[in-house]
């Protein structure tokens, strides 16, 4: 007696007792009638005894067929299982990612960490900075860019819209001074020239208390009293308030974040974590 039961022989079976004729499962498994016919007969020499009672109307199993029928569903799955998870491809190698500042420090630490923890192969080399400059270098030094454009310019592949806001100190009402003192990034930033633009169309004084590259020193500096600044309302630090018209301060315009990604990328692991912020960052779970 065989000690071995063939995985092929229970899919068989478990074919003609799904079906109730050995026709549907020949049909089923894309074998000849007699195929199946003599691979049952294999198996119930394996199994000591008949496995199937046929009728003029149906073919069913006996009891010795039944007894089979749920250890050959746990082993022929277990089997499938088994081969699914040797021939997965494994995730791997290295991304790199442009990002502008905010969502580096505010929205993708969770997202990277959900993605990080499902694929433990790849790396990711992050670098932050201003949109026009990451997407100079897109292709050449990173697989995605994660940038900010005006409301309406639909570059890339565009994720939300992010409402600038002008952002204070909860404990430094500095929105009051005839001179508003600025805490703002350098040249290039498009809060900047947004916050400057509306301050001269309002004819409201101001001046750069505080620039800086750093996103998070400006939050710091801002949180301290030093000045105000422009963020996004989704990504509002604690401790800062958003002001407005209250505070006789403009209005400011609206920004699409986007994706972009390097054309002609063969890094399967950039457009798997390319989806996988997106679907993030859409679905606001950041």
């Amino acid at each position: 007696m065989a000690a071995d039961i063939d995985i092929d022989l229970l899919r068989a079976f478990l074919a003609v007792v799904d079906g109730a004729s050995f026709t549907a499962a020949a049909r089923a498994l894309n074998r000849t009638q007699s195929g199946v016919s003599m691979q049952i007969k294999r198996l119930e020499e394996i199994a000591g005894g008949k496995l199937f009672e046929r009728t003029s109307r149906r073919v069913a199993p006996t009891r010795r067929g039944e007894a089979l029928d749920g250890y050959a569903r746990r082993m022929v799955g277990l089997n499938d299982e088994a081969l699914r998870t040797l021939r997965q491809d494994v995730l791997g190698g290295v991304v790199k990612l442009g990002v502008i500042e905010d969502y580096a420090v505010h929205a993708l630490p969770p997202i990277l960490a959900g993605f990080m923890a499902a694929h433990p192969n790849v790396a990711v080399e992050m670098e932050t900075g201003f949109t026009p400059v990451l997407l100079e270098r897109l292709g050449e030094s990173f697989d995605l860019v994660l940038a900010m454009h005006p409301d309406g310019a639909g570059r890339g592949e565009v994720i939300r819209r992010e409402r600038a806001v002008w952002a204070g100190s909860r404990r430094h009402p500095l929105h009051a001074l005839d001179v508003l003192p600025l805490a703002l990034h350098p040249p290039g930033c498009q809060f900047r020239h947004a916050a400057l633009t509306s301050l001269d169309k309002a004819k409201r004084r101001w001046r750069l208390a505080y620039v800086c590259q750093s996103h998070g020193a400006l939050e710091a500096a801002v949180l301290t009293g030093l000045a105000l600044t422009v963020t996004k309302a989704g990504t509002l630090p604690a401790g800062l308030s958003i002001l407005g018209r209250a505070e006789d301060l403009p209005a400011l315009p609206t920004f699409e974040i986007a994706m972009h990604r390097a054309r002609r990328s063969r890094n399967r692991a950039a457009g798997v974590l390319g989806d996988h912020i997106v679907a993030s960052l859409t679905d606001g779970s950041a």
